[in-house]
């Protein structure tokens, strides 16, 4: 199996805790990190290979690969990549049978062994967001979930098979695409996974131990438990592992909100915390690299949406890095 990811140079901390995690419970496992910035970083433990994502675009016969990032801020950059990740990984290892597309945020505890039976048989695995319905009067995360997508990006485990592959391809062509309606915010690539089910051979995997994260801590399914040293949920559920994204503070706020009295969670946050602390003084702070035109201007949010607009209606040949952001597109 080869797990992946891709991330900025600040988000390098998290994705070398994931990869240490990985190992410690699947030594056999090669882990891959697309870098999204314009420079290399030397290699870092436990991590086997680092490409850029200028390469990865290259390697995959992705034409507009500044045209395409441009469009994007330093929170999405990671998510804009994921599908040409994904189609990368399928094509640079056909030796390789499994992928699992995993967030820099996951730290995983035991086996994937669902996902690997289940990509025995399907070509695509999925994981929902949600494993239980919210009463009507508290939909309020269904409702945002139906925006962001169903199915949760974090974690897209896909066969090397003509099917995976067929998926990964059309992924990469629907999040890269410059047409009225797409999907904006930050998960531009969640959206498509609302279909995958109809139109691939599809697992759904319903298994609460997986992608336990800040949306899904008040199902009664996701209570936390510390037995005989391992972390199990409700029903003696093992638990695999765990999204500790807290973008704008909502795992906080989450905790706080649904599991106040769950020290069992609050102690695993807080070693996750701790983890990650010696690693942060080698990596950050970053700039994120494509965050600035070629002569050192930062791009403006607005010149970014000003050239996304500006590519669906007609073709942009320069290359946006070269311009400014008094430029008309």
């Amino acid at each position: 199996m080869i797990i992946g990811t891709a991330v900025s140079a600040s988000g390098l901390p998290q994705a070398r805790l994931m990869a240490t995690s990985v190992k410690r419970v699947m030594p056999e496992t090669t882990v891959v990190v697309c870098l999204v910035e314009q420079f290399p970083v030397e290699p870092l433990p436990d991590i086997d290979w680092i490409f850029t994502a200028r390469d990865i675009s290259a390697y995959i016969g992705f034409h507009d690969f500044d045209g395409y990032l441009f469009k994007f801020g330093s929170l999405q950059c990671a998510t804009a990549m994921k599908a040409q990740l994904t189609a990368y990984l399928l094509k640079a290892f056909p030796e390789e049978e499994q992928i699992v597309y995993l967030d820099p945020e996951m730290y995983v505890f035991k086996p994937f062994n669902e996902i690997w039976a289940m990509l025995t048989y399907y070509d695509v695995v999925l994981t929902p967001h949600h494993l239980e319905p919210s009463a009507p009067w508290d939909c309020s995360r269904e409702i945002g979930t139906l925006q962001d997508g169903t199915y949760n990006s974090a974690l897209v485990g896909v066969r090397n098979s003509d099917g995976g592959r067929h998926f990964a391809d059309w992924w990469v062509k629907m999040t890269s695409g410059d047409f009225y309606g797409q999907p904006k915010g930050l998960y531009i690539d969640q959206p498509y996974l609302n279909f995958v089910p109809t139109f691939y051979h599809t697992g759904i995997l319903r298994h609460p131990g997986y992608n336990l994260a800040f949306w899904n801590l008040h199902e009664r399914c996701r209570e936390l438990y510390w037995v005989e040293d391992q972390y199990y949920l409700t029903d003696w559920t093992p638990l695999h592992c765990v999204n500790f994204n807290n973008t704008a503070g909502l795992l906080d706020s989450c905790m706080n909100a649904f599991i106040p009295d769950n020290w069992v969670y609050a102690q695993m946050w807080k070693n996750y915390k701790q983890d990650l602390e010696p690693l942060l003084p080698w990596h950050s702070p970053f700039s994120w690299s494509y965050d600035f035109f070629y002569s050192g201007e930062k791009i403006s949010d607005e010149t970014r949406l000003r050239y996304r607009e500006a590519k669906i209606y007609r073709s942009m040949e320069v290359n946006p890095f070269t311009l400014s952001n008094e430029s008309k597109f």
